[in-house]
């Protein structure tokens, strides 16, 4: 591991530390009958916040058990299915292995290899992949670094306060508070006779979310790449993408073009559904 990935190490431990027990609320209130869709949501980000912090630090077989049951949630937050018996012990069952991995960062121990015979349980059937792995060190590293090692009298002075992304060699930004995600490589289904502005949309997690090609409101001829970044913004169930051509980043100081994220969804009567 890496210097700087050891400054992070304390910021993964305590994550995880934090995720796991939303996580353990969950089997908790599956005991008790008492779960409902807020737990479910609980326990569903605090799975995809441990496999971005465990990514940071390059502790893999974390960040794939994670991304495991994330993905294993999600199909019950999409459909509104209830957890059944055999859903709750798989779900226990990567519970019990991140609690065992966490004890390892805990020593400064490596995780232990996977033996032959052993095999991380995927959600759905499918290959975990370690798309976005990058983007999340390249997108929140920095910060994550300068928060970690600064004094609290310090730490205001390098919080992010915005957003900057670029689009056809225009620089763009949004306030931090409206930032929700930075995606790469999303699937966009393309509305051929919306208005040109609106490249398509995105299904983010049962939201379906309207992409944005600023360029094209802007009355600019730009060729969107076919890698392209999407800025998530928004509040709730108000959100939209942005497209931006190379990859976004957090800033301590603003520069570019403001989007104010509500009042463009409010002119341009942009909703999520």
């Amino acid at each position: 591991m890496s210097d700087y990935q050891d400054s992070l190490l304390p910021i993964f431990i305590e994550e995880t530390d934090q995720g796991l027990s939303l996580i353990k609320k969950l089997l908790s209130a599956w005991d008790d009958k008492a779960i409902n869709a807020e737990i479910l949501e609980e326990a569903r980000r605090a799975a995809h916040t441990i496999k971005g912090t465990a990514g940071l630090v390059k502790r893999m077989r974390s960040s794939d058990t994670a991304k495991s049951l994330e993905n294993f949630l999600d199909q019950f937050n999409d459909s509104g299915i209830d957890l059944g018996a055999s859903d709750v012990e798989q779900v226990r069952q990567w519970y019990d292995e991140l609690s065992e991995l966490l004890d390892c960062a805990k020593r400064g121990a490596p995780e232990p290899e996977l033996n032959e015979l052993e095999e991380l349980p995927e959600a759905g059937g499918g290959m975990i992949e370690q798309e976005g792995s990058d983007l999340i060190n390249d997108f929140a590293l920095p910060f994550m670094m300068k928060l970690h090692q600064a004094t609290d009298e310090e730490q205001d002075a390098v919080k992010p306060v915005c957003c900057r992304f670029y689009l056809g060699g225009r620089q763009y930004f949004i306030s931090i508070e409206h930032v929700l995600e930075i995606s790469e490589s999303v699937k966009i289904t393309y509305l051929p006779y919306g208005p040109n502005y609106i490249t398509g949309l995105i299904n983010q997690r049962g939201n379906v979310i309207p992409v944005i090609d600023l360029a094209a409101l802007e009355g600019r001829d730009v060729v969107l790449p076919k890698n392209l970044f999407l800025v998530i913004a928004g509040q709730e169930n108000d959100q939209v993408a942005f497209v931006s051509d190379s990859l976004p980043n957090l800033n301590v100081k603003t520069a570019g073009h403001e989007i104010d994220v509500i009042s463009f969804i409010q002119e341009h009567r942009v909703k999520a559904s």
